[in-house]
């Protein structure tokens, strides 16, 4: 599975990288988010988390360890 969330200081973009996996685990979290409100958490293994890959895609990227979706409410 490939999820990655990473910095491009270049142009100060937010750059998100998966495969199908991971795409199916980020709709599941965000189908939660949508049920239940508040907040959800995706991580890496070395943040603690297992929804994150650690390898980064882009070489002159930075990796972000931690991504939380906040759903704001109505």
């Amino acid at each position: 599975m490939v999820l990655t969330v990473e910095l491009n200081r270049k142009d100060e973009s937010i750059e998100i990288y998966c495969d199908k996996e991971g795409i199916k685990l980020l709709k599941k979290q965000l189908d939660i988010l949508e049920k239940n409100g508040g907040h959800v958490h995706l991580m890496t293994p070395s943040w603690g988390g297992h929804e994150l890959t650690e390898e980064k895609q882009d070489e002159n990227n930075e990796l972000i360890n931690h991504l939380r979706i906040v759903l704001k409410p109505d």
